[in-house]
């Protein structure tokens, strides 16, 4: 029988190989996999979700087991399969995705989370994701190495409906060992490492064998029970270790979107070493400074942390409004701080955001480069055959394109590239760069008719989101003979065309982000077509007598905020549409109606020709906007829309009003026609939001207007909304030129 000093001694082995046994390092050349990283379902804005790629490899690894390759992995040859609830799988190729800053990750392409398939998300059940990796000779964090085979799957499930935070692991697998297991210690050598590991364990590791002694005397226990007593507190010592909050968060080098709108865009940071239960987002101090470590520019809490694995976070937050663009540092601080710092870049606008204009006479494709297509013709049949790409920003070409009928309306899509065009009858135009790809035929064919000209294609706007562009005109089968039809334009398919119950606006406008068509008629009801995730549509109107006649659409899609010209005045219409409630149709009418709180406001400002008529609102998060009137005129206004929404009755912040100056060839400037030679943009280069107006004084356009439409607002004034006649805006760099071809 052992003696109790013996048993007391082999009591301490036991218990120390147990705390060994847990707090040791993974021996990696004998697992079979090893987590190198997570693709997850992620809700970046309203309406809208994406797949990211997490990479946590390389200097993204978490220094321990957790994340344990230190080796650079690379992610290629990528495909992504989403099942929907009903309907086939959508299958998206590497195009989808695209490198993230950090070199490793992947960003997704934001998707509808309202539209279904083709390419919208809702019904998304699961994900596969599939792929190769760059290398299959791995190095971990213990130094050891490892092969791997070179390929992956990685499956996102949730049978409810996939949502934001769902994710799945991305392993590499091995198949088999490198070489022999190590040997099982010697008693007393491994006594002397258990000696090591005992002298540090935790306060709450030494009451537990305390407990354990006044409980019952070690000689009295059996060798199991020892043993178990040992393993007991190893687990007791690695929940201390794992429970601490001294040591320092380690984050990914970059946020996943690596780039977000100020205000708009929520992002996921990841972050390791965290504790491996629950952590609270209130405890978690978000710093973005402009350097590492610097003075904060904003501070704020993630909305969620989530565990990834263990002691690896998910946090996500929406990017501070406040931050100007650039590319910002994030460090974690207070409860828990950081060792290093993430990046992101901050933007004003995005190619979701960009969606979200209506249409009109002048579209714009922003990216690197910023071009204008402007269209020859108008309603009446006043003007030219042809289009005109115009160089705004970069270093494209100016280039003059033909057609063979009179050029309306063009719109374009930021996120493809794309831009479309339609003639005064059933022409639709596909451009890429400076060609024209394609030419179709639309569904319209009834005159459409407004007190600016007659039409059958009237007007064209893209949903980026669905890659879907509406078509507006004269279409038979309604009490308005007018109504709309959609194009996809991934396949090039027309939908059915929808008769509307009312007349069009003279200029629509899309929602991506809530899947809505705005029409406001001359007969002032403020039309909303609703899209189904199917693609169905669903028209809902609300009668506002407010003065005039409604005209063009336009929204704030970071707040919900439209609005609608008033035609022969010097008022907008303002509507918060995020307290919207919407009512079905009662026999005989089809349409539905619609409420929110909303009001008429009088701009105490310059007169314009024939009222507010073309309006546009920089799309992103800037708030700004602009209006001019047609036919003739050299007035405009630009205004500021309230930053919040979701109370109370919208209103202006400011606006001013100003007269454009000559353009270079000395004439007075002068609007042009139907359906309005208007529109605005945010830059993806400074963040500034522009306003451009095309001058129409030959009968055709030979000059656009590039509008700063902050600097205007910062212009000295004569009284509270009119800015100083004696203010040179060309000289002040407010108002530049740019020739039409």
């Amino acid at each position: 029988m052992l003696s109790g000093t013996i048993l007391r001694k082999k009591g301490l082995i036991w218990m120390a190989l147990g705390a060994a046994m847990l707090l040791a390092p993974a021996t990696a050349s004998y697992a079979d996999t090893y987590p190198v990283g997570y693709v997850s379902y992620d809700v970046t804005g309203t309406g809208v979700a994406q797949f990211d790629i997490t990479n946590l490899t390389g200097p993204n690894s978490s220094g321990d087991a957790t994340f344990p390759v230190t080796t650079s992995l690379s992610f290629t040859d990528l495909s992504l399969d989403v099942s929907f609830a009903s309907g086939p799988d959508e299958v998206f190729t590497g195009s989808y995705f695209t490198l993230n800053s950090d070199g490793l990750s992947w960003d997704g392409t934001a998707l509808s989370t309202l539209s279904g398939q083709p390419s919208g998300l809702a019904g998304a059940i699961s994900a596969t994701l599939t792929g190769t990796f760059g290398t299959t000779d791995l190095t971990l964090y213990d130094g050891s190495s490892i092969m791997v085979d070179p390929s992956f799957t990685a499956t996102i499930t949730d049978v409810a409906g996939l949502t934001d935070g769902d994710l799945a692991i991305i392993d590499v697998s091995t198949s088999g060992s490198t070489g022999p297991p190590p040997p099982v210690p010697e008693p007393e050598p491994f006594l002397l490492v258990g000696t090591g590991v005992l002298g540090l364990m935790s306060v709450r590791a030494r009451r537990l064998l305390g407990l354990v002694r006044s409980a019952l005397p070690l000689r009295k226990l059996g060798m199991g029970t020892v043993m178990g007593v040992g393993v007991l507190m190893g687990a007791s010592l690695f929940a201390v270790r794992a429970d601490a909050s001294v040591a320092a968060v380690k984050l990914s080098t970059w946020t996943v979107p690596s780039s977000g709108a100020s205000g708009s865009t929520i992002v996921t940071l990841t972050g390791s070493n965290f504790p491996t239960g629950t952590v609270v987002a209130s405890n978690v101090t978000l710093s973005f400074g402009t350097s590492c470590m610097a003075a904060p520019a904003a501070t704020e809490s993630p909305t969620t942390v989530t565990t990834v694995l263990a002691g690896t976070k998910r946090m996500t937050f929406t990017v501070p409004a406040s931050l100007s663009t650039g590319t910002y540092y994030i460090s974690t601080t207070g409860e828990y701080p950081s060792s290093n710092c993430a990046e992101v870049t901050v933007t004003h606008t995005s190619s979701t955001l960009a969606a979200c204009l209506p249409s009109s006479s002048l579209a714009v494709l922003t990216g690197k480069n910023v071009d204008a297509y402007v269209p020859k013709g108008s309603w009446g049949g006043y003007g030219e055959t042809g289009i005109s790409l115009v160089p705004i920003e970069g270093t494209d070409t100016a280039s003059a394109l033909s057609t063979p009928q009179l050029i309306n309306s063009c719109s374009s899509n930021s996120a493809t590239g794309e831009t479309v065009c339609v003639d005064n009858y059933q022409g639709v135009y596909e451009l890429t760069g400076n060609k024209i790809t394609n030419t179709l035929t639309s569904g319209s064919g009834s005159g459409g008719s407004f007190s600016g000209g007659e039409c059958e294609n009237c007007g064209v706007a893209i949903d980026a989101l669905t890659n879907t562009a509406v078509i507006s005109g004269g279409f038979a089968g309604n009490s308005s003979n007018n109504g709309v039809q959609l194009l996809n334009l991934a396949n090039n398919t027309f939908s059915t065309p929808f008769p509307s119950q009312y007349t069009v606006s003279e200029n629509v406008s899309i929602d991506p982000n809530r899947n809505l068509i705005l029409s406001p008629d001359e007969d002032d009801y403020y039309d909303i077509f609703k899209i189904a995730a199917d693609g169905s549509l669903t028209e809902f109107a609300n009668y506002e007598p407010v003065g005039g006649e409604f005209d063009s659409a336009a929204e704030d899609c970071t707040t919900g905020i439209a609005l609608a010209t008033q035609e022969f005045t010097n008022n907008l219409y303002l509507v918060d549409l995020t307290q919207a409630e919407f009512f079905p149709a009662v026999p005989p009418n089809t349409a539905g109606t619609w409420t929110a709180p909303g009001q008429s406001i009088t701009l105490n400002t310059y007169s314009f020709s024939a009222g507010t008529d073309g309006i546009s609102v920089a799309a992103g998060t800037t708030h700004l906007g602009i209006t001019t009137g047609e036919f003739g005129g050299n007035t405009f206004a630009a205004f500021q829309l309230p930053a919040t929404s979701g109370t109370g009755t919208p209103n202006l912040v400011d606006y001013a009003g100003a007269a454009l100056p000559n353009t270079p060839d000395g004439e007075t400037f002068s609007a042009g026609y139907d359906p309005h030679t208007i529109t605005a943009y945010t830059s993806p280069n400074n963040g500034k939001a522009y306003g451009l107006i095309s001058d129409w004084v030959y009968g055709y356009p030979t000059w656009v207007a590039v509008i700063d439409l902050q600097a205007l607002l910062n212009a000295p004034r004569t009284s509270s909304n009119t800015v100083d006649p004696t203010y040179d805006l060309v000289a002040h760099g407010v108002v530049r030129y740019v020739a039409v071809p």
